[in-house]
């Protein structure tokens, strides 16, 4: 696969990582090997399935590699060193095998950065785990892919059907790394042609469609107005500096409950989950002796931005919306109520667009004020919290044999937010991940246990 450049947001989260700040994402499947022969997943058999896929991933195969001076964005390139011993690894779980045993693995890795020198992932088959359960721990840059195009590639790793898709391996001849000298001559050429190909792309959509550019521009600012009309969030528990290391916990429910309470109490599914959220937020806090009533805390609620037609396409594509969530002593229904109401109207709100522009705005920027303006923005108070919300296919799937039970996604946090809550749905199960810095968050399992309480609670209220 040829060289390409990143694009200005992926290039954010490389500039954004420090050694307190890790910028991967991940995700930790359960997965139940009893219809397996003699019941066990082999890491021979595993690493056979996904190395014969790696071809459909290209991005798997390459590392970044960073143009001399500092004078364009980093560039993908092969890895003629290629070894995928390195990326699939394997561990095991001491006794009894638990839900805590298994967060506290996954925490372990969450809190180590990704080697710069080679392709941006790693996977983790990991064994000992009570029932014969074993777990498939995964670990990308999240310069690599967003939320969305992490569900694609879970797609093309998992089958549909006990029967895994052995594809004939391909073959793979990696493209001869750039020289030096010839990362410096493109990125040169490319800074005296981007913005004289900006410019005629502007005028030529200006003379072709005056309206809509103009209605565009329109939007666009708008939502700019709308974020920094937001003002500053209120003092949140999670506030604080970031350190290294990380807690994990998780949780879980079936799709099928989140969908009979808002078919029962109104919303959106995503609105029962910021709502569920907002009162697992509220008992932490009640347990911890901090004042609720009346309070709210913002969540930064990631949001897709991605075409029909970008689907498998590795990078990011992802905005963002801002939501008060209700974290005061209120009854279940009325704080899902609250959040439904807080949030009708940004599906056509422009805060999401305005995001997007501001986030892209470093597109054509020197690198070295692309990584200064990307710093000073992840250092801003903007918001106490980061929820989000990713969902898949809803049918039964599979690891190399293995049937998935569920799925809990590991999220970075914000330099000065020390909690991120991210839910995936597959295969009928919508399950939790909470990262969290150890400090800040030392009663993450607390938050866990609370978010599962949280969901009985609204769905008692609301008669389901």
């Amino acid at each position: 696969m040829a060289a390409q450049r990143l694009s200005g947001l992926d290039a954010s989260f490389l500039y954004l990582e420090r050694p307190a700040m890790h910028m991967h994402v991940g995700g930790v499947s359960v997965l139940d090997p009893s219809n397996l022969p003699g019941g066990k997943l082999s890491f021979d058999e595993l690493a056979r399935v996904i190395t014969s896929r790696l071809h459909l991933v290209p991005r798997f195969r390459q590392k970044v590699v960073e143009v001399p001076w500092n004078a364009a964005r980093p560039v993908w390139v092969d890895d003629a060193e290629f070894d995928v011993e390195f990326h699939i690894r394997r561990a095991a779980l001491p006794a009894p095998g638990g839900r805590k045993e298994l967060a506290h693995s996954v925490q372990r890795v969450a809190s180590r950065p990704l080697d710069r020198s080679k392709p941006l992932w790693e996977m983790y088959l990991i064994e000992g785990m009570e029932d014969g359960l074993v777990a498939l721990l995964t670990k990308v840059h999240h310069a690599m892919i967003d939320g969305i195009s992490g569900i694609d590639i879970a797609t093309v790793l998992f089958d549909f059907s006990p029967e895994p898709l052995v594809p004939v391996p391909q073959p793979w001849v990696p493209e001869e790394e750039p020289s030096r000298s010839q990362l410096l001559q493109t990125a040169v050429a490319e800074q005296l042609r981007n913005p004289v190909a900006l410019i005629g792309e502007t005028m030529n959509t200006l003379v072709r469609a005056p309206v809509r550019m103009a209605g565009s521009i329109g939007r666009s600012l708008g939502g700019v107005r709308e974020i920094l009309g937001l003002g500053a969030p209120p003092k949140g528990p999670f506030d604080g500096r970031v350190g290294p290391n990380r807690r994990f916990a998780m949780a879980d429910s079936p799709v099928e409950r989140f969908k009979a309470i808002k078919n029962a109490a109104g919303g959106t599914v995503n609105d029962v989950v910021l709502a569920v959220v907002a009162g697992a937020l509220s008992k932490l806090m009640r347990a911890r002796h901090e004042t609720t009533r009346g309070r709210t805390l913002r969540a930064m609620v990631p949001v897709s931005v991605r075409a029909d037609d970008e689907k498998m396409a590795l990078g990011n594509r992802v905005s963002m919306i801002f939501v008060d969530l209700p974290v005061g002593p209120v009854d279940p229904v009325n704080r899902l109520h609250r959040v439904t109401a807080a949030t009708k109207d940004l599906k056509e709100s422009m805060m999401a667009v305005g995001a997007d522009r501001i986030m892209n705005l470093s597109t054509y920027a020197p690198p070295t004020l692309h990584a200064m303006a990307a710093r000073l923005v992840s250092r801003g108070h903007w918001f106490n919290v980061v929820v989000s919300n990713v969902p898949g296919p809803q049918v039964p799937m599979y690891v190399a044999g293995a049937r998935l039970l569920a799925a809990y996604p590991v999220m970075p946090t914000a330099e000065n937010v020390g909690l991120s809550i991210a839910v995936t749905s597959l295969a009928g199960t919508m399950g939790f991940g909470f990262t969290g810095d150890w400090d800040l968050v030392p009663d993450i399992d607390f938050l866990a246990v609370s978010l599962e309480e949280s969901v009985d609670e609204l769905a008692k209220a609301a008669g389901v």
